[in-house]
Parts: C-alpha cells; sequence; structure tokens
C-alpha cells in the first residue's frame, strides 16, 4: 500500500538538499559540453630511412586501417604499406617486391574495406598494371588481362564499383595506343571487355559506374573519330545501348553525370547546334534524351552542372539570359519546372565559375558571385528549387572577398568559408548556418604574417573541422581542430622539430575519431604518417531524465 504521504517528504530536509546540490551539480556536468579529451598522438608508419618519406595516406571506410604510398624500404622506390589506425600493429606491405625503377604508383581502398587494389609496374619496369590484395595483407593477384606490347593501364583511368564487387579500367590491352574498357572481379577472374567494336583511331575517353553498381556509362569516339558520344553498358558485360541522339554536324558529349539514384543520365554537350553546350537527360539504360536546359541567348552556353544528391533537380550554370554573364539555374532532373536561382546581378556580376555547391540534404544551394558589388566575391544560400537568396558572409568593403573553396557540413547544417573578412588580405575561416545567420571565426588567432591553407575538412559528424595554419609561428604549418560553431581550438601535432611542417595530406575518421596526417615532425624533411585522437568528436550533451527516484 502507498503512503499517503508524498515519498519525498519522508526524506529529512537536510537530506533533500544535500540531494538537491547533488543533482544540481550532476545536472551541470551532464549538460555542459565535455572538454576535448586528451590528445594522444602516435606514428602508424614505420620508421624512414634516410631519404625516406609517406607521400600519401587513405584511411578505410571501416575506420580500422590506414593504407599508405613510401618509399620505406628502399629509396625512391614507392611501395605500398596497410597499418592498423590504432598503431596496434607494424605496418604490413602489400604489394610484392620492386626492383630499383618500379613503384607504385596510385591505390585505392575498397568500400567494403576488403581489399587494396593498386596500379604499379610491379611485373615488368614501366608497364602498369592492376592488382589487388586484402587490406591487412596477403597474397595480391593482377587484375587486368596480358598487355599488348606497348600497352598499359591509364593511370588515373580505373575505379571499385559502390558495392565492392568490380573493378572497372581504361587500357590499350588488346592493341597498343587503342584504349578501350574493361571489367573484372575484385579479387581478380574473369576480364570482360565492356566497350564494343571501335572505328579506326577511336578511344574511350571516360567512365562513370552507376551508383548502385548495375552498369557503366562510356564516352567513346566508337562510330566516327573524333565524335565522342555516350554508352551505356551492364557493369558485368552485355548489350550497349547509345545514350545520346546522334549529335549534329561537328557535335560531341562533352561531359556527363550519373544521378545518385542510378536513374538517370545528364549529358552536356553541343548535340543539337554545334558549339552551343546545352544539357541533356536520358534513362541509364537508354531511351529518348529530353533537353533540360533553357532556351539560351545567342552566344551562351551550359558550363557546369551538378545533381541534387536526392535526384530530384540538377543545377547548371550557364550565360542563358545575357551572353558572357554565367548565372545559375535550377531544373527538374527529367525536364520541366527551370527557375534562376541567383538574385538580380550588379552590373558586371557573375556566378563564379564553378562555384556552387547543392547542400547533402538537398534543401539548398551555396554559391559565391559579385551579385550585389562588381569585383566583390561573396556568398550566397538560395532553396533548391528557387527563393530568397540570403547572404552568408559578414558585411565588408570593396576589397574583400570570399574565397571559392567552401564547404557545407553533411549534415548540412552549416557552411565553412575563407575570406579576408575582417582584415584585408589576411584569409581566415568562419562558419555560418546553411540558411544565413550569425557568423563565427573559427580560426585562432594569427602571428604576424600567418595564414590559413585552403586546405581544411569537416568531420563526418558534423562536430568539428581541422585546418592548416602557420598560427603560431610564421612559416611553420601546423594542423588544428575547431568546434563548427566555432570555440577553443586544439592543435592536433605535438611540437615540430627544427623546420618541421604538417603536409596538406590529412584525413578524418569515418566515426570522427581520428586524425591521420603527414609531417616531418620528428625528422626534417622526412615525412612520416601520424595519428591524432582524441579532439575530433563534437562534444556530447547526454540528457538526465526526471523525476529523480530515491529508494530506502
Amino acid at each position: 500500500m502507498l503512503p499517503s504521504t508524498p515519498f519525498y517528504k519522508l526524506i529529512p530536509i537536510s537530506r533533500r538538499l544535500r540531494l538537491a546540490g547533488m543533482l544540481a551539480l550532476l545536472l551541470t556536468t551532464l549538460l555542459t559540453p565535455t572538454a576535448s579529451a586528451a590528445l594522444v598522438n602516435q606514428k602508424i608508419s614505420a620508421t624512414m630511412p634516410a631519404l625516406g618519406d609517406v607521400v600519401s595516406a587513405l584511411i578505410s571506410p571501416d575506420g580500422q586501417y590506414v593504407v599508405y604510398s613510401a618509399d620505406q624500404d628502399l629509396d625512391e622506390v614507392f611501395e605500398l604499406y596497410s597499418a592498423k589506425l590504432d598503431g596496434s600493429a607494424a605496418p604490413v606491405k602489400l604489394n610484392s617486391p620492386l626492383a630499383g625503377g618500379k613503384d607504385v604508383v596510385n591505390f585505392q581502398i575498397s568500400p567494403d574495406s576488403s581489399r587494396v587494389v593498386y596500379l604499379a609496374d610491379q611485373d615488368t619496369n614501366n608497364k602498369l598494371e592492376l592488382y589487388s590484395v586484402p587490406l591487412g595483407g596477403g597474397a595480391n593477384v593482377k587484375l587486368n588481362g596480358t598487355l599488348a606490347t606497348g600497352g598499359d593501364v591509364e593511370e588515373f583511368s580505373w575505379r571499385i564499383s559502390a558495392d565492392s564487387s568490380r573493378v572497372v579500367y581504361l587500357a590499350d590491352q588488346d592493341t597498343n595506343d587503342v584504349i578501350e574498357l574493361y571489367g573484372v572481379p575484385l579479387g581478380g577472374g574473369s576480364v570482360v571487355k565492356l566497350n564494343i567494336s571501335l572505328v579506326s583511331g577511336g578511344n574511350v575517353t571516360g567512365f562513370q559506374i552507376s551508383p548502385n553498381s548495375s552498369r557503366v556509362v562510356y564516352l567513346a569516339d566508337r562510330l566516327t573519330d573524333e565524335v565522342y558520344e555516350l554508352h551505356s553498358v551492364p557493369i558485368g558485360g552485355g548489350i550497349t545501348n547509345k545514350l545520346n541522339a546522334t549529335p549534329v554536324s561537328g557535335g560531341d558529349v562533352l561531359d556527363f553525370q550519373i544521378s545518385p539514384d542510378s536513374s538517370r543520365v545528364v549529358i552536356l554537350g553541343d548535340l543539337l547546334a554545334d558549339e552551343v553546350f546545352e544539357l541533356e537527360s536520358v534513362l541509364l539504360q537508354g531511351g529518348s534524351p529530353v533537353k533540360i536546359s533553357g532556351t539560351l541567348v545567342t552566344g551562351g552556353d551550359v558550363i557546369q552542372f551538378q545533381i541534387s544528391p536526392d535526384s530530384s533537380r540538377v543545377v547548371y550554370q550557364a550565360d542563358q539570359d545575357t551572353d558572357g554573364v554565367n548565372e545559375l539555374y535550377s531544373v527538374l532532373l527529367g525536364g520541366g519546372s527551370l527557375v534562376k536561382l541567383n538574385s538580380t546581378l550588379v552590373s558586371g556580376g557573375v556566378v563564379y565559375y564553378g562555384a556552387f555547391l547543392i547542400s547533402p540534404d538537398s534543401s539548398r544551394v551555396v554559391y559565391n558571385a559579385d551579385q550585389d558589388t562588381d569585383n566583390v566575391s561573396e556568398l550566397y544560400s538560395v532553396p533548391l528549387a528557387g527563393g530568397s537568396s540570403v547572404k552568408l558572409n559578414g558585411p565588408f568593403d570593396n576589397t574583400r572577398d570570399v574565397y571559392s573553396n567552401f564547404q557545407i557540413s553533411p549534415d548540412s547544417s552549416r557552411v565553412v568559408y575563407r575570406a579576408d573578412q575582417d582584415t584585408d588580405n589576411l584569409e581566415e575561416f568562419y562558419s555560418v548556418p546553411l540558411g544565413g545567420g550569425s557568423f563565427v571565426k573559427l580560426n585562432g588567432p594569427l602571428v604576424s604574417g600567418g595564414h590559413v591553407l585552403s586546405i581544411f575538412q569537416i568531420s563526418p559528424d558534423s562536430g568539428r573541422m581541422i585546418y592548416l595554419a602557420d598560427q603560431e609561428t610564421d612559416e611553420v604549418f601546423e594542423l588544428y581542430s575547431v568546434p563548427l560553431t566555432g570555440g577553443n581550438v586544439d592543435k592536433l601535432n605535438p611540437p615540430l622539430v627544427e623546420g618541421g611542417n604538417v603536409s596538406t595530406d590529412i584525413h578524418i575518421s569515418p566515426d570522427s575519431s581520428q586524425v591521420v596526417y603527414l609531417a616531418d615532425q620528428e625528422t626534417d624533411e622526412v615525412f612520416e604518417l601520424f595519428v591524432t585522437a582524441g579532439t575530433t568528436s563534437a562534444p556530447s550533451t547526454e540528457p538526465i531524465y526526471l523525476p529523480l527516484i530515491v529508494r530506502q
């Protein structure tokens, strides 16, 4: 039976006061953002020989490993190594032994973190081929077929499918100097040529794998030499469909993108009128293309475009209304409703070339333009489907500018931009809500002569930003972390050796808890791989639920 008197009144008043004080302290502790965890910094590459360096690194998508390229065993022989991100095991060499003059040229980690694919002249000097190896080390296997005499896999023209099942690459595999398209299982196996026969002089010049890993879209002068058209083929091989209609004389496909939902392909080309570049949209597997860009003024062209992450709309840049005045437009992916995004431009104003981003949640577009004052670059945000634009940067005079390397946070909450907003010719970092509002400076005070570099990254959890600056000592570039909403700045590297700097090769782990970077931290001019943990996660705020129950 419950007592008739409220239970808390059965507790002596002195004890109730003590409990209230303890509760207040607990609430203060739990509702106050925690201070950054203590820095933990360690080297995860092996000891470098004299003149040896780590030159590049990638964190695996699962956050367990770092793969890096270095001349770790022999100077100027660049090989591939895998190291545990937590430093719990010695690095493992991934490639087979390389003799002098051979190198690993580049590499990628599969999205499922199972394997590493790399390009190297591993078997024959100066003959670039593709290899696949387990992420943690093991036997590697050659992926490409036997190459024609003089043939190579193209250096930057290979990709792993999003489902980690296959590798697609360009090579002059069958005939020297005839570049064709091939696919192979990620772990090795039968190679399939994906393109159909090419006209004499023809080549495949580029490709994309659809996000759902079902098809490959490729650009080739397949039917007529030097007339580039677009084709779609199943990723495992099969019937090829041409995506564009027959171009006018002199016309070509210039560029293309596959929508994130893998439904359609957007094509940029002068297919309807020579030297008049417009946008068309077509189904991924083929069909009738639909023109989606608006009517162009004489001399006008579409010059850039992006598809929204939700695949609803295409944002493009064109001098559509006035020749030589680039503006920003938004249209449905399949064609239809078309709106201009930027506000009326001042005389002489333009939206700067390629300087626009669609937010990850597809709600807004951020763009860089001298919209209000000629030759004064500022930052604006506008709804994706059109509406009123808002200026994001703070007020400044006509000697200041916002630079074009701005970023939107992964959660679409904020925009980070670089500008000489407070001091002319002194570039600093600022953060502002995506839809506009109060901005905050992110970097710490800069020493005389100091400045921030253009390289920065926002953490995957949108909690913090890392950046490089000679913030404390002029010409000594170090790595810093700061909350995206502003606050205390943490230096991520320990004191550097005399002459040391942190390289621009910086990476945040997928869980936002660690930062990997290259630096000549311990020995001048010897770049090694380091990881710092403890300052990249967003401050945590844990709720406490009332009432507090006191039991006897």
